[in-house]
This record gives structure tokens, sequence and C-alpha cells, in this order.
């Protein structure tokens, strides 16, 4: 039993291992999830989730070189899940409903940005849908105005890199500073990739390594999303195609995409 779990006093709620991989460890306990990272990572989006008052937030801390991070188990469903539907049929009710969901994401993105967090590691499964509403998760890489701790950013998941911060991370081993309209790429980069199931980069060598991985984001190789979609869906592919604008600054704002879809 890992004893930090029986210091949080949920060794007696049948705590299941879902993830440990790359100094992440994650379990689920009745309902709470608690995850444990090898250095400040846990901590640290603890601090950031507590600065931002996010109701599955319940308490963080650490553990000499280790620390941890316990939530509310968020029973719901993924970005990448709630577009399979699109994979099914065509019908007017799918269509409503993934627009829906973008329209969830895309105002969770905006309140994160008008508190001024950017979030740095956008991809499908950090976009959770419970119910009515909607949380960005993993937020250890995020920026923002609280004094949290400092770690040196070098990027989230190459597939949702926005190709300035690939060419940040490629040119410099320092520090690198998250956007919003970095932000918003990995939005566009995150619906491409559940809409199609393809990822929005035409790779050169998919199978590389990151550095060569982020070469192509860079370069801004993006693939044909005409030869990858289910099948044409004009008002989706146009917000995406805005999001995964080659400029930073010819991408709408995240509170801009909001006000398209409005608050039920």
């Amino acid at each position: 039993m890992n004893p930090i779990l029986t210091r949080l006093g949920l060794a007696d709620h049948d705590p299941q291992l879902l993830h440990d991989r790359r100094g992440t460890t994650l379990y689920r306990a009745g309902d709470t999830a608690v995850k444990i990272t090898s250095g400040l990572m846990a901590g640290r989006e603890g601090e950031i989730l507590r600065v931002l008052g996010a109701e599955p937030y319940r308490d963080h801390g650490w553990d000499g070189e280790r620390s941890w991070l316990a939530l509310r188990w968020i029973d719901g469903i993924s970005l990448w899940d709630a577009l399979d539907p699109a994979h099914q049929d065509v019908t007017p009710a799918t269509r409503h409903r993934i627009l829906t969901k973008v329209g969830a994401a895309v105002r969770a993105l905006a309140d994160l940005h008008a508190v001024g967090w950017t979030h740095g590691d956008l991809q499908p499964d950090h976009i959770i849908f419970e119910g009515d509403t909607t949380h960005l998760i993993d937020l250890a890489c995020a920026q923002g105005p609280a004094d949290v701790p400092f770690y040196v950013h070098r990027g989230g998941l190459a597939h949702t890199t926005a190709p300035e911060i690939a060419t940040a991370i490629l040119t410099s081993d320092d520090h690198v500073a998250t956007t919003p309209q970095a932000d918003i790429w990995s939005l566009g980069a995150s619906l491409w990739w559940s809409w199609t199931r393809t990822t929005p980069i035409a790779y050169t060598d998919p199978a590389a390594r990151r550095p060569q991985l982020l070469a192509d984001v860079a370069a801004a190789r993006r693939a044909d999303l005409t030869s990858t979609r289910p099948w044409p869906f004009p008002q989706l592919e146009e917000l995406i195609m805005a999001c995964l604008a080659a400029d930073p600054g010819s991408r709408p704002t995240a509170k801009e995409l909001a006000s398209r879809f409005p608050r039920a």
C-alpha cells in the first residue's frame, strides 16, 4: 500500500492503480483520485487548482522528493470520447451533440484565460465533460499570475503543440512561456485529432522521436483535413482551421470563439 494513500485515510477505500508511467502514479480510491509524481508537478498542480478554486480539488502536499494531489474523482468523458459518435453516424442529433461539446470546451478555455492563466498542455484527454460541467484537467504545466512553484517548461504533447512553441523548444534550452494563442492552437489540434482520429501534422516519420516531430510541427506541415475527416462539417472545420492559423496573431481568442456558442 502506498504510504501516501494510508496517510490520506484512503487505504480502506479499495485503492485501484490506474497509471504508473514516467514518474507519475494515479490511483482511484472511492470517490477520490490521487496523483503522485516524482518531483514537484503534482504539488504544483495542486497549488494552481487551489488558486483557481477548482471544485474537484481536495488537497495536495509534498513527501520528500515526491508530491501528491488529491481530487474528487471526475466521472465524465473526454473530448476524444465525446466526438466518437461522429464515427458512427451523420444525423442532425450527432451534429448538435458535437457542437454542444465543442462549445463547452471553448467556454472552459475562455474562462481559464479570463483569469490570466494558460493551460500549456491542452490535448483531447485533458478536456472532460461531466454533466453540465466542463473540466480542464492536468494543469501542472499551466502558467499564470499566482506565485506557484517554478519549473522549466519544455512544452507538452507534440501532437497538440503550437508551431511557435515547437520552434522555441528546438532553438533554446530555456524555459518556454505558454500563451493564450498557443492554447488556441492546441484546442484546434485537439478538435482535429478527436474529429478525424488523425493528428493535424503530416509527420515526415510518425514514429520519429520528439525532436523530429516538433520539427515538423514548427514547419507547420499541416495534414489535409478534407482527406481525413469522417464527413464534411463546415461549422466545425471552420473553427478548427481558424485555431490552426500559422500566425498566432491571426488566431481567434477563446472569448471570441465562445461568443459563437452562447451558454444555454
